[in-house]
């Protein structure tokens, strides 16, 4: 059958982006919502507005949003989508709007209640004199900000199952909402009502319970790294008090490693670092080794291992390089029992890491989190985590590790399971009474790509290339 012009410049356009050829994708969109605004579906949107919004800022990605509702009118994800583009009080109104036009069903009425709580939640944590991006405490982490709203919201999500909804997302969230009451074993009961069953969803990398917990126990530490190609230890720097450790792929680490160490080296800060490649051979190591041989105020580590990640494919090759680094890190951490920094290898140096380093010191744990965030995956950021090599801090590290491999050996881990598996073992080891001592980080330790506060930028998704 022959293929329709738009079904060709929407491959077009994904290869674009896959490439990086982001000028270039942006202008074969431009094309396509041209040629045919009602065929273009929601994600695609989304795509040129963030490409858009990249070059031109948010008004530029407000219009490409509304003139997706135009051409699909009445869609409540096309509403919802469009009011993502609005500021938090007019965004509200557009939802309330339109859920009063819908409120008879009840999975479109879910659907905009909780668009509407996640909109009010930073407004709630501002309203009460608490920073709206990062949590300052377990507690503040797991509860949900605008609690008042999930009554309503689990109404709606049961109404609409006791219609008979199959929609998987129902029962994920009614999950989410027991997440925000701390009922971990509730939780547990609605993730394995989805899990295995005809449609992928976060439950089947998801688990929270005493049970689960109890098999994650019964892994030795032999068993957690069986399945994983051996590690080669290619070069080894001084002992230091604090390390930090970036893993990945040979091609992230000339992007982005190397010229995070060379910032380092040419402000002469004497920082030890352990690198890790997850994938590769001798020639790409042995560069790898040559480079950062040479740095002099930079104390760098390298092991590798020969993974065959790549050969894959590039979704397997993505899901093991984020998730088996964790892996990597509980290894290196009990090895050289030293406070360590898992640190993602795409970032920006702002300036000297060095007091940011040590105000480790005296916890167990430091975390970034996220109160605003309605999903577990989302409520504690694996870009930075430090761990210092205590009975909880070690407990913390292994548990991760352990669930990461458990859904590895299943064959159903997904993008995100390194901060479900960051989120379940904190889960596991507060409910248990261990809760690690814990540096919660804000504005002042980590950069979330917003202004010039903090020690590293952290960056995302094409931010990352563009803005280099």
């Amino acid at each position: 059958m022959e293929r329709s012009e738009a079904d060709v410049l929407a491959d077009l356009a994904l290869q674009h982006y896959e490439r990086r050829e982001f000028a270039a994708a942006e202008e074969t969109l431009d094309r396509l919502v041209t040629l045919a605004p009602a065929r273009v579906d929601l994600t695609t949107y989304r795509l040129l507005a963030k490409l858009k919004s990249a070059g031109g800022g948010p008004d530029s990605a407000r219009a490409v949003m509304q003139g997706a509702l135009q051409a699909h009118p009445g869609r409540t994800e096309f509403v919802a989508a469009y009011a993502d583009t609005l500021a938090p009080e007019e965004a509200i109104a557009t939802l309330e709007q339109h859920l009063a036009d819908v409120r008879t069903d009840p999975s479109r009425a879910a659907y905009l209640l909780l668009r509407m709580t996640s909109i009010r939640a930073p407004l709630a944590r501002r309203a009460t004199g608490l920073p709206p991006d990062h949590g300052l405490s377990w507690r503040d982490t797991f509860q949900w900000p605008d609690a008042a709203a999930l009554p309503a919201l689990k109404a709606a999500l049961q109404a609409e199952i006791a219609m008979g909804s199959k929609r998987a997302t129902a029962r994920l969230d009614l999950a989410y909402i027991a997440v925000s009451n701390g009922d971990w074993e509730t939780v547990e009961k609605y993730l394995a009502e989805l899990r295995g069953g005809p449609k992928r969803t976060p439950a089947d990398f998801t688990a929270f319970g005493a049970a689960f917990h109890a098999g994650l126990d019964a892994m030795t530490d032999a068993n957690i790294v069986s399945g994983l190609a051996p590690v080669q230890r290619l070069l080894d720097g001084r002992a230091a008090d604090e390390k930090l450790f970036m893993a990945s792929d040979h091609s992230y680490f000339a992007t982005f490693t190397l010229p995070f160490l060379r910032q380092l080296e040419a402000m002469q800060i004497p920082v030890a670092v352990h690198v890790h490649l997850l994938d590769g051979g001798n020639s790409e190591w042995t560069e790898a080794r040559g480079l950062l041989g040479a740095l002099k105020h930079v104390a760098a580590t390298l092991t590798a291992e020969a993974s065959g990640a790549s050969a894959q494919g590039r979704v397997y090759a993505r899901n093991y390089y984020h998730a088996v680094r964790y892996v990597r890190f509980y290894e290196e951490l009990t090895r050289g029992r030293t406070r360590m920094w898992m640190l993602d290898c795409d970032v920006q140096l702002l300036r000297d890491p060095r007091p940011f380093l040590a105000s480790l010191g005296p916890h167990d744990l430091a975390l970034r989190t996220n109160p605003c965030s309605f999903e577990p995956m989302l409520k504690i950021t694996a870009s930075c985590v430090g761990i210092v090599p205590t009975s909880k801090g070690l407990e913390f590290a292994r548990r991760v590790a352990a669930s990461i491999i458990h859904w590895k050996n299943r064959g159903s881990w997904s993008w995100g399971v390194d901060q479900i598996a960051l989120f379940s073992a904190y889960a596991h080891m507060s409910a248990q009474g261990r809760e690690p001592a814990t540096l919660y980080l804000d504005n002042l330790a980590m950069n979330d790509k917003v202004g010039d506060t903090g020690t590293i930028r952290f960056m995302s998704g094409m931010d990352k290339f563009v803005t280099r």
